[in-house]
């Protein structure tokens, strides 16, 4: 059949900001070569270090770099990078933001607490206690290729361009670990790597076990509450946290539905007990993941209306649209020691005692906490307005029905679509389906959407998909993987009826 030609959006600032970044350590490195090596050479060497020269070089403003950002980044995101006036070696060397800066906090950090472990240890020459493995470690941390190191800390770009790069930190002594490497999104390692969940790697099964945490770092905390009735999200920071009563939009009490999200930046960190062996059973997750739009901050530009029989479909697109995931492990959250990052699941028993990543015992307390992340990426707003429907799970119904709709007119992968859920101000009745771009910084595919004739295509498309499929009695009321499930959208499976879509379509598009 035919294929549509991809479609590109050149002017992703996550994207243009490591190439950037690439770009002047590229130069640096030109000028600078016994810099070059790994993480030893670049990050540990004194007079100075790796990131106080780069920011020496950079401080003199090169023409030839600049020349070649210039040329490089589209014109569109110059100013807002502020290529000419340098503005954007901040976000690479400040002292609160800056990635390198980060990452090299964070690995200076890791050999520190080593070396001060091993220096304990021969002190109580215990023999129970050695210090060969832990050697090893610091040696293997400090002798990782430093472009490696780099890309996987999200300072220059890698393949698949991802945007916030979390690790599950092996510390095993074995000879399996050193050759592991066990890197996800942020967003699929809120699941994945969750503690408690198993990963498999290297023909062994790790278990996950501690939140990593960085000296002198604070782990974003915010307060959060969905409510029950309409799924609207709200969150605040903890330290401004002034406490939720009722729902803004149906004024219902949020109940339970409420706590404090963690936002597990440094990634986390494997058990340092024997790994398992794989069996015929799928590795234990702990939860997948829910989407929520808190529906503020709206960058919008512009809607498009298109009438249909009775009501008025209103497409918004939403440039950098915020969205939050949260993982409250089936709502019996994780408790997390403050000190360690030592973390069960909620439904596990609470041990009396713990040790710190290193191997020391610890006397942090566990407090419950859910897991939690905010990205941006472009979203589209679509409001069925004049149209009130209470049906149980109509709304998800036509949410996915929607997502396949797009997926088929405009040629786009399934999964790099998803959407979500909104409940309008003052509206209880109607939901806005949120459709956004599961891909890092956004792709511009949904907002493709937002014209007429693409409108009319993807419920034209969405209404075709769902009459076709064979699953459920003569009245379609029921669902399946052929249609609307899919493995993200378990939480509502039993809810999901493609004949209220393909009944409401019908009327409408007639």
């Amino acid at each position: 059949g035919k294929i549509v030609a991809p479609h590109f959006k050149l002017e992703n600032e996550k994207i243009a900001k490591r190439h950037m970044y690439a770009t002047a350590l590229s130069a640096f490195f030109k000028e600078n070569r016994d810099y070059f090596k790994d993480v030893e050479t670049f990050f540990f060497r004194e007079n100075p270090s790796g990131p106080g020269a780069l920011g020496g070089y950079l401080k003199i403003k090169p023409e030839a770099l600049l020349r070649s950002l210039v040329r490089i980044v589209p014109e569109a995101l110059h100013n807002e990078l502020d290529i000419l006036g340098w503005g954007w070696v901040h976000s690479l060397l400040g002292e609160e933001e800056g990635v390198l800066q980060l990452a090299y906090g964070e690995v200076v950090s890791d050999v520190e607490e080593l070396e001060k472990l091993i220096d304990e240890r021969v002190k109580q020459r215990d023999p129970r206690k050695p210090v060969d493995h832990l050697l090893r470690l610091v040696n293997t941390i400090k002798g990782r290729d430093i472009i490696g190191f780099l890309s996987s800390r999200n300072v220059i770009p890698k393949y698949g361009f991802p945007v916030d790069v979390v690790e599950l930190q092996i510390l095993h002594k074995g000879e399996d670990a050193k050759r592991l490497q066990l890197e996800r999104d942020l967003r699929i390692a809120l699941s994945e790597y969750a503690p408690s969940s198993q990963v498999v790697a290297g023909g062994k099964l790790w278990t996950s076990r501690y939140i990593k945490r960085l000296p002198n770092k604070e782990w974003d905390r915010y307060r959060y509450a969905i409510c029950n009735n309409c799924q609207s999200y709200v969150r605040e920071r903890e330290d401004l946290a002034r406490g939720f009563g009722t729902c803004p939009i149906c004024k219902a009490a949020y109940g339970r539905n409420q706590g404090i999200f963690i936002v597990p930046a440094f990634g986390f960190m494997a058990s340092k007990d024997k790994p398992g062996k794989p069996g015929d059973a799928r590795p234990e997750r702990t939860y997948s993941t829910r989407v929520f739009y808190p529906g503020e901050n709206e960058n919008a530009e512009g809607s498009v209306i298109l009438e249909l029989r009775g009501i008025s479909l209103v497409a918004t697109p939403i440039a950098r649209g915020t969205l939050g995931i949260i993982n409250d492990a089936g709502r019996v959250r994780f408790k997390v020691c403050s000190t360690c990052g030592y973390a069960v699941m909620g439904s596990e028993p609470t041990p009396s005692k713990h040790k710190n990543p290193w191997g020391g015992d610890c006397t942090g307390r566990l407090k419950a906490y859910s897991l939690g992340h905010e990205f941006q990426t472009d979203v589209v707003k679509l409001e069925f307005r004049d149209w009130i429907d209470f049906r149980p799970g109509f709304w998800f119904s036509l949410l996915y029905g929607l997502l396949e709709g797009v997926s088929g007119a405009l040629d786009v992968e399934r999964r790099d679509i998803d959407g979500c859920l909104y409940t309008p101000l003052g509206s209880p009745g109607t939901r806005a389906v949120i459709l956004f771009d599961d891909v890092p910084g956004g792709a511009g595919h949904v907002q493709r959407i937002a014209e007429e004739g693409a409108l009319y295509s993807v419920l034209e498309e969405t209404l075709h998909r769902l009459s076709g499929c064979t699953c459920g009695s003569d009245d379609n009321d029921a669902s399946c993987y052929g249609c609307l499930r899919n493995y993200r959208n378990q939480f509502c499976h039993e809810e999901l009826k493609r004949g209220m879509v393909v009944g409401f379509l019908g009327r409408v598009l007639s």
